[in-house]
């Protein structure tokens, strides 16, 4: 799935984005990129929450289970 986001990234990000498109990131071993890569998403939710609602709101919604009658 692809995720297009409309977002001002900062300095942090710029810099973090930059690293990930370097050649010796792209040519490293896949731990060293995931871990990056899951840094890079980790300053994504928690410093930019209108990623993380572009996200939400995106995502495909699940429907609720089957309630139950003493639950209501």
């Amino acid at each position: 799935m692809k995720l297009f986001l409309d977002f001002i990234p900062c300095k942090e990000c710029n810099t973090m984005m930059n690293e990930l498109c370097s050649p010796e990131m792209i040519f490293a071993d896949p731990k060293k990129r995931s871990d990056e890569s899951a840094k890079f998403l980790r300053h994504l939710t928690y410093n930019h929450n209108e990623v993380v609602q572009a996200v939400l709101d995106n995502l495909p919604k699940q429907k609720r289970d089957q309630e139950f009658d003493f639950f209501k």
